[in-house]
């Protein structure tokens, strides 16, 4: 197993610039520590919370690789350890309405509130207490319409790594409450799942690589701000002036709109959250270890409910490009990661703030 230097050593190189070794990026045993330190005592986003509005209603998921089932019941939202006491098999699957939950291996039944209704035969065993075998809790918490999920007990409130972000997005002129779901993909890229986020937090190689982008953001130095919180992180941009007219760089799409302020925002772990200038729309992409060399994703897209459809698709359209563009980024950095040279990479202290602010985070949780 690596073992990684010491925090001290790592944060001095982060504050002079030097990445995180490129064996922290490769390393199957950075991603089991990763899993055990990270994404097993972090929130992660689980599902809509409109999936979820009637007693019965329930999703299963993963946080990290800890299978969660979220129900409502009498009480409200509630999560549960989606592992049968029994045998440890699945108890649920997918999303749906249910009166209880019953694991398919060997039918053991628990109510609604995950305590074991009836277990067969287990009249036969003088020592059983059904009592003694609930279900195991999750935490449950929600966004507006965003539910999230922790497996550890002992976390903080999800208020406390959201901060002020709530704020700054309503700030935009975006109401998180009015948008309607559009579309859900799932995918899977060939780069390690901090190489991707790494991407995703500067924009200093977006007039290089994303020409679309960059003809309706205005990606100019001076323009674009970048801002670091204690568990997210914000870029800002307006749109270029030429856009709105539909002159000069021939614009991918019109970004005309209530929204007038293009922001992604990155929250600690893997999700981002990124609103476009145009009508209300909102882009949320969960990035998952898929072993050390690649990673497992989720795009949701929503729109707000006046949005024109065939606007809502031009932004999809927009937005993967976007996204194959930063692909092939990723998958040739992934390639100089492998090789281990050089052992650290050098970043530019004022235009990839954010890259660097990640990965004292992610020093932090793992050293």
């Amino acid at each position: 197993m690596t073992q990684p230097p010491s925090n001290a050593d790592l944060s001095g190189d982060l504050d002079h610039g030097l990445s995180l070794p490129a064996s922290w990026f490769t390393d199957p045993a950075i991603v089991e520590r990763e899993y055990e330190r990270i994404f097993h005592r972090t929130w992660q986003y689980f599902c809509r919370a409109e999936q979820l509005t009637s007693v019965g209603d329930f999703a299963a998921g993963m946080a990290g690789r800890i299978p969660v089932v979220v129900v409502r019941n009498d009480q409200g939202l509630q999560g549960f350890v989606n592992v049968c006491r029994h045998r440890r098999h699945l108890v649920m699957s997918g999303c749906g309405s249910r009166k209880s939950m019953q694991c398919p291996y060997h039918a053991w039944t628990y109510g609604l509130d995950g305590r074991l209704k009836s277990a067969p035969r287990c009249e036969g065993d003088s020592a059983f207490k059904k009592e003694d075998f609930p279900l195991l809790p999750a935490r449950v918490e929600t966004w507006g319409p965003f539910v999230f999920v922790n497996a550890d007990m002992a976390a903080r409130p999800l208020a406390t790594y959201l901060g002020e972000l709530p704020q700054i997005i309503a700030g935009c002129g975006l109401d998180l409450n009015q948008l309607k779901f559009h579309t859900r993909e799932e995918w899977r890229a060939g780069a390690n799942w901090k190489v991707m986020l790494e991407n995703y937090l500067e924009c200093y190689h977006c007039a290089v690589a994303h020409p679309g982008f960059s003809s309706v953001i205005d990606v100019d130095e001076d323009a674009y701000i970048l801002k670091a919180f204690d568990w997210f992180c914000s870029q800002y941009a307006p749109v270029r002036a030429s856009a709105p007219a539909g002159i000069g760089k021939n614009p991918a799409y019109d970004a005309r709109g209530v929204v007038t302020q293009s922001q992604y925002h990155f929250l600690w772990p893997n999700l981002t959250i990124s609103i476009n200038p145009g009508h209300p729309n909102v882009s949320l992409d969960l990035w998952l270890p898929d072993g050390p060399d690649c990673t497992h994703g989720v795009t949701e897209q929503f729109f707000g409910p006046d949005v024109p459809a065939d606007w809502a698709e031009q932004m999809v359209a927009f937005n993967k490009q976007v996204g194959d563009e930063d692909d092939a980024l990723t998958n040739a950095v992934q390639v100089g990661m492998k090789s281990g040279v050089p052992r650290q990479g050098r970043f530019l202290t004022s235009a990839e703030k954010l890259p660097i602010h990640f990965e004292r985070l992610v020093l932090a949780a793992l050293t």
